[in-house]
């Protein structure tokens, strides 16, 4: 029987999938070690009874995953607000990349005191922020709920 698998850290070394790929594993902060030095609230060592996925009403799916009850109804309850394909649509992250290059600029003029160049910037942020604004008025970024669907084991 496998093993629990809500976060994958049983089978790939960790979540590939945080925010649907949206950031890699490096963000998953402390949750796969405790003082044990093994096991964190992301380990599960319950035996798996379910295998699932998440999927979103536009046909997005998440990865396979192996789960407990009790991951189960954590996910279900918890995890399922919204489909990351459908908030993290390609152009909003391409946006999103521009202006995460246009915070650190930032941050490197606010260094320098370089207030013309610091003014310069965040008047293309306020652009950026628009068209983010903009995206999401014409549909193009949607929050859409997430089942978790059972799929045979």
């Amino acid at each position: 029987m496998k093993k629990c698998n809500p976060y994958g850290y049983a089978t790939d070394a960790g979540p590939k999938h945080l925010m649907g790929g949206f950031y890699g594993p490096q963000y998953a902060g402390d949750q796969t070690v405790t003082a044990d030095g093994i096991h964190g609230p992301a380990v599960c060592e319950r035996d798996a009874t379910v295998r699932a996925r998440m999927v979103c009403e536009f046909g997005h799916t998440g990865p396979l995953m192996d789960l407990c009850l009790a991951h189960v109804r954590e996910l279900a309850a918890r995890m399922s607000d919204c489909c990351t394909r459908c908030v993290w649509p390609g152009e909003a992250r391409g946006l999103n990349e521009s202006m995460d290059y246009i915070m650190m600029r930032m941050a490197e003029a606010r260094d320098r005191r370089d207030i013309v160049t610091l003014r310069a910037l965040n008047s293309q942020l306020d652009d950026c922020r628009h068209q983010m604004d903009e995206l999401r008025a014409r549909g193009v970024i949607k929050k859409v709920p997430l089942k978790l669907v059972e799929v045979s084991l």
